[in-house]
Protein backbone atom coordinates (compact mmCIF):
# COMPACT_ATOMS: atom_id res chain seq x y z
CA UNK A 1 0.00 0.00 0.00
CA UNK A 2 1.25 3.50 -0.72
CA UNK A 3 2.67 5.48 2.20
CA UNK A 4 -0.05 8.14 1.91
CA UNK A 5 -2.73 5.50 2.28
CA UNK A 6 -0.96 3.96 5.29
CA UNK A 7 -0.97 7.35 7.02
CA UNK A 8 -4.62 7.88 6.12
CA UNK A 9 -5.60 4.46 7.43
CA UNK A 10 -3.68 5.20 10.64
CA UNK A 11 -5.59 8.43 11.14
CA UNK A 12 -8.87 6.58 10.64
CA UNK A 13 -7.91 3.82 13.08
CA UNK A 14 -7.06 6.44 15.71
CA UNK A 15 -10.43 8.17 15.42
CA UNK A 16 -12.58 5.79 17.53
CA UNK A 17 -10.09 6.08 20.42
CA UNK A 18 -9.78 9.86 20.48
CA UNK A 19 -12.67 10.62 22.84
CA UNK A 20 -11.63 8.00 25.41
CA UNK A 21 -8.01 9.16 25.31
CA UNK A 22 -9.12 12.79 25.64
CA UNK A 23 -11.16 11.88 28.73
CA UNK A 24 -8.26 9.93 30.24
CA UNK A 25 -5.91 12.88 29.70
CA UNK A 26 -8.45 15.24 31.28
CA UNK A 27 -8.65 12.97 34.31
CA UNK A 28 -4.85 12.87 34.50
CA UNK A 29 -4.71 16.68 34.45
CA UNK A 30 -7.27 16.84 37.25
CA UNK A 31 -5.22 14.37 39.30
CA UNK A 32 -2.08 16.45 38.74
CA UNK A 33 -3.91 19.56 39.91
CA UNK A 34 -5.14 17.80 43.04
CA UNK A 35 -1.65 16.45 43.76
CA UNK A 36 -0.11 19.85 43.10
CA UNK A 37 -1.81 21.30 46.16
CA UNK A 38 0.22 18.97 48.34
CA UNK A 39 3.54 19.48 46.61
CA UNK A 40 6.00 21.01 49.02
CA UNK A 41 9.06 21.55 46.89
CA UNK A 42 9.27 23.87 43.92
CA UNK A 43 10.83 21.14 41.77
CA UNK A 44 7.81 18.89 42.49
CA UNK A 45 5.43 21.67 41.50
CA UNK A 46 7.36 22.39 38.29
CA UNK A 47 7.30 18.71 37.32
CA UNK A 48 3.52 18.67 37.79
CA UNK A 49 3.11 21.86 35.76
CA UNK A 50 5.20 20.40 32.96
CA UNK A 51 3.18 17.18 32.99
CA UNK A 52 -0.06 19.19 32.85
CA UNK A 53 1.27 21.18 29.89
CA UNK A 54 2.19 17.95 28.03
CA UNK A 55 -1.26 16.49 28.67
CA UNK A 56 -2.94 19.66 27.46
CA UNK A 57 -0.79 19.72 24.32
CA UNK A 58 -1.79 16.13 23.59
CA UNK A 59 -5.46 17.02 24.08
CA UNK A 60 -5.14 19.82 21.52
CA UNK A 61 -3.56 17.38 19.07
CA UNK A 62 -6.36 14.87 19.62
CA UNK A 63 -9.00 17.55 18.99
CA UNK A 64 -7.20 18.56 15.79
CA UNK A 65 -7.10 14.94 14.59
CA UNK A 66 -10.79 14.49 15.29
CA UNK A 67 -11.70 17.73 13.52
CA UNK A 68 -9.57 16.86 10.49
CA UNK A 69 -11.18 13.44 10.03
CA UNK A 70 -14.66 14.90 10.51
CA UNK A 71 -14.00 17.69 8.03
CA UNK A 72 -12.83 15.23 5.36
CA UNK A 73 -16.00 13.20 5.73
CA UNK A 74 -18.17 16.36 5.69
CA UNK A 75 -16.60 17.68 2.50
CA UNK A 76 -16.17 14.37 0.66
CA UNK A 77 -18.92 12.59 -1.24
CA UNK A 78 -19.48 9.14 -2.68
CA UNK A 79 -20.30 5.60 -1.74
CA UNK A 80 -16.65 4.72 -1.13
CA UNK A 81 -16.30 7.43 1.53
CA UNK A 82 -19.63 6.42 3.05
CA UNK A 83 -18.49 2.82 3.30
CA UNK A 84 -15.11 3.92 4.69
CA UNK A 85 -16.85 5.97 7.38
CA UNK A 86 -19.06 3.09 8.41
CA UNK A 87 -16.09 0.72 8.58
CA UNK A 88 -13.58 2.88 10.46
CA UNK A 89 -15.67 5.44 12.33
CA UNK A 90 -18.82 3.49 13.13
CA UNK A 91 -17.01 0.15 13.47
CA UNK A 92 -19.27 -1.87 11.15
CA UNK A 93 -18.10 -5.35 10.21
CA UNK A 94 -17.44 -6.38 6.62
CA UNK A 95 -20.52 -8.63 6.72
CA UNK A 96 -22.71 -5.72 7.81
CA UNK A 97 -21.32 -3.57 5.01
CA UNK A 98 -21.83 -6.32 2.44
CA UNK A 99 -25.46 -6.69 3.50
CA UNK A 100 -26.18 -2.96 3.63
CA UNK A 101 -24.61 -2.16 0.26
CA UNK A 102 -25.55 -5.44 -1.42
CA UNK A 103 -22.03 -6.19 -2.61
CA UNK A 104 -19.64 -9.13 -2.33
CA UNK A 105 -16.58 -9.13 -0.08
CA UNK A 106 -14.19 -8.33 -2.93
CA UNK A 107 -16.26 -5.33 -4.03
CA UNK A 108 -16.45 -4.17 -0.43
CA UNK A 109 -12.64 -4.21 -0.22
CA UNK A 110 -12.41 -2.33 -3.51
CA UNK A 111 -14.73 0.36 -2.16
CA UNK A 112 -12.64 0.61 1.00
CA UNK A 113 -9.43 0.99 -1.01
CA UNK A 114 -11.04 3.64 -3.20
CA UNK A 115 -12.42 5.31 -0.07
CA UNK A 116 -8.89 5.49 1.41
CA UNK A 117 -7.66 7.10 -1.81
CA UNK A 118 -10.58 9.57 -1.86
CA UNK A 119 -10.07 10.39 1.82
CA UNK A 120 -6.36 10.99 1.17
CA UNK A 121 -7.29 13.40 -1.62
CA UNK A 122 -9.64 15.24 0.75
CA UNK A 123 -6.82 15.49 3.31
CA UNK A 124 -4.50 16.91 0.66
CA UNK A 125 -7.19 19.34 -0.51
CA UNK A 126 -7.34 20.61 3.07
CA UNK A 127 -3.55 21.01 3.09
CA UNK A 128 -2.69 17.84 4.99
CA UNK A 129 -0.37 15.69 2.94
CA UNK A 130 1.54 12.74 4.42
CA UNK A 131 4.41 14.93 5.61
CA UNK A 132 2.18 17.42 7.41
CA UNK A 133 0.11 14.69 9.08
CA UNK A 134 3.28 13.01 10.33
CA UNK A 135 4.58 16.38 11.55
CA UNK A 136 1.33 17.25 13.35
CA UNK A 137 0.35 13.79 14.65
CA UNK A 138 3.54 11.76 14.54
CA UNK A 139 4.51 12.39 18.17
CA UNK A 140 1.17 11.19 19.53
CA UNK A 141 1.67 7.72 21.07
CA UNK A 142 -1.73 6.53 19.84
CA UNK A 143 -0.81 7.51 16.28
CA UNK A 144 2.57 5.78 16.56
CA UNK A 145 0.96 2.58 17.86
CA UNK A 146 -1.66 2.53 15.12
CA UNK A 147 0.91 3.32 12.41
CA UNK A 148 3.03 0.37 13.55
CA UNK A 149 -0.07 -1.84 13.44
CA UNK A 150 -1.05 -0.63 9.94
CA UNK A 151 2.47 -1.19 8.59
CA UNK A 152 2.61 -4.68 10.10
CA UNK A 153 -0.81 -5.57 8.60
CA UNK A 154 0.27 -4.18 5.22
CA UNK A 155 3.45 -6.26 5.29
CA UNK A 156 1.47 -9.42 6.04
CA UNK A 157 -1.01 -8.61 3.27
CA UNK A 158 1.79 -7.91 0.78
CA UNK A 159 3.48 -11.22 1.59
CA UNK A 160 0.14 -13.04 1.23
CA UNK A 161 -0.49 -11.41 -2.16
CA UNK A 162 3.04 -12.19 -3.33
CA UNK A 163 2.73 -15.82 -2.25
CA UNK A 164 -0.62 -16.13 -4.02
CA UNK A 165 0.79 -14.56 -7.16
CA UNK A 166 3.79 -16.90 -7.17
CA UNK A 167 1.60 -19.94 -6.63
CA UNK A 168 -0.67 -18.76 -9.42
CA UNK A 169 2.29 -18.37 -11.80
CA UNK A 170 1.97 -14.60 -12.01
CA UNK A 171 5.22 -12.74 -12.59
CA UNK A 172 5.50 -9.85 -10.15
CA UNK A 173 8.17 -7.96 -8.25
CA UNK A 174 8.48 -10.70 -5.63
CA UNK A 175 9.08 -13.49 -8.15
CA UNK A 176 12.78 -14.41 -8.45
CA UNK A 177 14.35 -13.43 -11.75
CA UNK A 178 17.30 -15.33 -13.22
CA UNK A 179 19.54 -14.32 -16.11
CA UNK A 180 20.12 -16.71 -19.00
CA UNK A 181 23.39 -16.98 -20.93
CA UNK A 182 22.42 -13.94 -23.04
CA UNK A 183 21.85 -11.75 -19.99
CA UNK A 184 18.07 -11.68 -20.38
CA UNK A 185 15.90 -12.17 -17.34
CA UNK A 186 13.38 -14.95 -17.02
CA UNK A 187 11.14 -16.07 -14.22
CA UNK A 188 11.78 -19.38 -12.47
CA UNK A 189 8.34 -20.26 -11.17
Amino acid sequence: MEDELLVTKTLLLCYPHLDDLFDALTESVENCVRNGFYAIFTAEQMALYERIARYEDRKVGLCNMKYLVGECFRSGRGISLSLLKERYILGKSMNELMEKYGVCMRTCYRYLKKGLADFTLELERLGFDKKRILTECGDEPLFQTMLTRVIREDDVESRREAKGAQEGGINNRHTPLHLDSNGRGHCCV
